[in-house]
């Protein structure tokens, strides 16, 4: 069996964030966190892609940055939204600027105290009323543990940064399990792995230590 994760198009939200805007998108799922001109073409050429030709079951996120890009990477093709797949929540923070949450002073301690500053990327942390890593890593688990394994299929599977993170962690067990914090998904490329159950998965498309080493 193939696993080929691949994280969704650019999109807006993304683009204001590379250019240095402190936003919590979450699992937004408005226009701002839509697909860009950049992210709706680079999943049109995902369409090219000899893995994603051969990608025989679709299961995409709920969040419809994830939906439209499947859509235009397998154009014409029948997919399953999977909830699990969805980001990882940030709760009462989700479309809202550091600036912004720092004016409410009970939240003011997400940016200022060790205890709660890690509330993106932590397995204990978490922002108000959302999720942390071991949040997802149990939802995504679920959904992995529901696969056939046993059949030959190519299995495309369409979600977000954190999400794909917590599967690389569900897939290949890695140690230590903070490792995944330096993991970079680049948006629109297929990571791909192999194997006969969920105990011997290879990663196959891309070098571990440089997909880590490209983040630091």
């Amino acid at each position: 069996m193939k696993i080929v994760l691949i994280r969704h198009g650019e999109t807006r939200a993304n683009l204001a964030m590379i250019n240095g805007l402190k936003l919590c998108i979450g699992c937004l799922n408005n226009e701002f966190a839509g697909l860009n001109q950049n992210g709706i073409n680079s999943a049109k050429k995902l369409a090219e892609n000899e893995e994603v030709k051969h990608i025989n079951k679709v299961y995409v996120s709920n969040l419809q940055r994830a939906i439209d890009t499947a859509k235009l990477a397998k154009p014409n093709f029948e997919y399953m939204i999977i909830p699990n797949l969805r980001e990882r929540s940030l709760g009462v923070f989700e479309g809202k600027t550091k600036q912004e949450i720092m004016q409410n002073p009970k939240y003011q301690k997400y940016y200022t105290n060790p205890d709660y500053m890690d509330f993106k990327d932590s397995f204990t942390q978490k922002a108000p009323e959302g999720e942390n890593y071991t949040d997802v890593v149990k939802r995504v688990m679920e959904f992995l543990k529901s696969l056939d394994f046993q059949k030959n299929d190519s299995i495309g599977i369409f979600s977000h940064y954190c999400t794909i993170r917590c599967m690389f962690l569900g897939i290949l067990k890695l140690e230590p399990k903070e490792k995944i914090f330096q993991l970079k998904i680049k948006n629109c490329e297929p990571y791909i792995f192999e194997g006969s159950s969920l105990e011997n998965f290879k990663l196959t498309s891309h070098n571990l230590e440089e997909i880590v080493k490209s983040n630091n």
